[in-house]
């Protein structure tokens, strides 16, 4: 079978210590049939020159340059103007694949159909050493389960067919672009599904955008569902709370895989599958609280949706002399 063209989208800005390993994770996929992207920001370290350098030895690899910073939507972007292939993908220019990470993906979309994917992945720090952390991906998600539960995708994992879904690009907004993405290709493909196959590395850096202070944060998310999504006060309200407490819930999560694999380097003997059943049992506590509040979430939306129309009537009939 011949293998489709997949192009992969790099924003870049100032990464030469991490963008030559995330490009070498590329060029060792088993999956053959790729062109690679790498849309600079105006970086003012090495970066550029890294590229170059090794776009000069694999015509797959296209740099895109610019003399001003315009930010990570707008680089992103600019790479998916210019791809060409048949699927996109997203890889960060300090995260790493797996070899086989394009081939398990598109095989898994080519024998399914499903249009919008993502895979499990894990975390690693600074220095490229595992942390022990795992992001599972969920079978599927709808908008509905993303607005309320927030953004279960990690960016690196993404795969979508541009074939049958278009192409589509990223909202200007500075941060958590990429969760604004992709409720966006929710409003037309409805659901994106999982392969629940750790296929990447997300890396952990201190000062990244990701690693900014939670109440600016919390900002960006109101911003995205106020002027992104255009939702009401209410609904951006109670999406913001659920979003909090699903937040809250997976930190309790991590925290319990964290602790389980310090245990396990501990080596107490006999142990250790009581840990790991343990461990397991835990997570599927967490994650069942998590689906009986989430239905509760959305029935409240739903209603908070229904009471912000009322209200609206009382208002409109208040003015009007009704």
């Amino acid at each position: 079978m011949v293998e489709k063209l997949v192009s992969i989208i790099m924003p870049a800005y100032n990464c030469v210590d991490y963008i030559a390993e995330s490009i070498r994770s590329v060029q060792n996929q088993t999956y053959q049939n790729w062109e690679l992207i790498v849309a600079d920001d105006n970086s003012t370290d090495g970066t550029v020159n890294t590229v170059r350098s090794m776009a000069a030895d694999d015509n797959r690899i296209h740099l895109l340059e610019t003399d001003i910073n315009l930010g990570p939507a707008a680089a992103r972007n600019r790479a998916i103007n210019a791809a060409q292939g048949n699927y996109i993908a997203f890889l960060d220019s300090d995260d790493i694949w797996f070899s086989d990470k394009l081939s398990r993906q598109i095989s898994f979309m080519e024998q399914t159909g499903y249009g919008f994917t993502y895979t499990a992945y894990e975390k690693i720090n600074e220095r490229s050493e595992k942390m022990g952390i795992v992001v599972s991906a969920p079978k599927s998600v709808n908008y509905s389960s993303m607005l309320y539960r927030g953004d279960p995708i990690g960016n690196l994992t993404v795969v979508y067919d541009a074939t049958k879904l278009g192409k589509f690009y990223v909202p200007d907004i500075k941060k958590r672009n990429d969760f604004a993405l992709w409720l966006k290709m929710m409003h037309d493909c409805k659901r994106a599904y999982g392969l629940n196959e750790v296929l990447a590395s997300y890396r952990v850096r201190a000062g990244a955008i990701s690693s900014t202070r939670k109440s600016e944060l919390m900002k960006y998310y109101w911003k995205l569902y106020r002027d992104i999504e255009n939702l009401s006060n209410i609904k951006a309200s109670v999406a913001m709370i659920s979003l909090v407490f699903f937040k809250s819930m997976r930190r309790v999560n991590q925290k319990i895989q964290e602790s389980i694999n310090k245990f396990r380097t501990k080596q107490v003997p006999g142990n250790q599958t009581d840990v790991k059943n343990s461990s397991k049992s835990i997570a599927k506590i967490v994650n069942g609280s998590e689906d009986i509040i989430f239905r509760n979430t959305e029935e409240n939306a739903i209603s908070a949706t229904v009471d912000d129309v009322m209200m609206s009537n009382v208002i409109k009939n208040k003015k009007e002399g009704l």
